[in-house]
């Protein structure tokens, strides 16, 4: 009588299939230990401050989308999600990565990965080393693109910091939005609060976007149902023969809304209370 082999033994398809996107991302949020399930970025990676006189120049995200370049903001954003503590750097193989932006063959991703961190490391955001096992050491930078190490934000006064919750990705949002509408809606989340403008004429001067590229991000949002019209708002200027000019007001909607720094998500009927108290 044969005795049978354990199954174990026998090839798996499950077990020869690499993780996919959805998973892959799941287990670097999970291991990022958030208790607030957000993460925290400054605002110096959309508008930095130059000189003593607190000069605004825009950010590291404006060159980003210069380029065209997703992948390293895709990347950025996942890094700065697990980098939660310690000297802020994760070890990981470059597969893994490329999985999380969706790259599922070895070779292509691998380079993907590596120009996307060259990228990311000119601008001054992160170092990168050789790690054990063929593995990549990636340690986050100051968001500003100094160079300097990376600190937690919020420790001192004049370090102002938005939160990315963990929806992004979960709901999919890292796939659904083009680079315009991530950009402008990290810019959304950097005014922290409830109601705000987004003047189309100024994202050139304020964060180096152009006005046809924050457009086009606005109506993505819009779109969506992220970003939502609540309000108009007149203003002087002389480019009306009336001097009076109107724009719109908007707000995030959950799970986007602005929370207390370290609070819990809001949900969309209280969004819908705190609007309506608003003047």
């Amino acid at each position: 009588m044969t005795t049978p082999q354990p199954t174990t033994n026998l090839p798996s398809t499950q077990a020869q299939a690499a993780l996919g996107q959805p998973e892959t991302i799941k287990l670097i949020l999970d291991r990022s230990q958030r208790p607030t399930r957000t993460v925290p970025i400054r605002r110096a990676l959309l508008q930095r401050e130059v000189g003593k006189r607190g000069t605004k120049s825009p950010g590291a995200v404006a060159v980003l989308v210069r380029r065209s370049a997703k992948r390293p903001l895709d990347l950025y954003l996942l890094l700065s999600a697990v980098t939660s503590g310690g000297d802020f750097s994760v070890t990981e193989w470059s597969t893994t990565w490329a999985r999380a932006v969706g790259i599922f063959d070895e070779t292509a991703g691998t380079t993907a990965v590596s120009r996307a961190w060259k990228v990311l490391k000119e601008l001054g955001l992160i170092t990168r080393a050789r790690g054990e096992g063929g593995k990549s050491a990636v340690t986050k930078l100051h968001e500003d693109g100094s160079g300097r190490s990376y600190t937690v934000p919020g420790e001192g006064l004049g370090d102002p910091y938005f939160q990315l919750p963990f929806e992004y990705w979960e709901k999919g949002w890292h796939n659904k939005l083009s680079l315009p509408g991530k950009a402008m809606l990290l810019i959304a989340s950097s005014q922290r609060k409830l109601k705000f403008t987004l003047p189309q004429e100024r994202m050139p001067e304020w964060y180096g976007i152009s006005a046809d590229s924050a457009g086009k991000g606005i109506r993505e949002l819009i779109g969506h149902g992220i970003l939502v019209r609540v309000d108009e708002e007149w203003f002087d200027t002389l480019k009306t023969r009336s001097g009076r000019g109107c724009r719109p007001v908007y707000s995030l909607w959950p799970p986007f809304t602005p929370r207390a720094l370290g609070g819990q998500a809001i949900d969309e009927e209280t969004t819908t209370e705190l609007l309506r108290a608003l003047p």
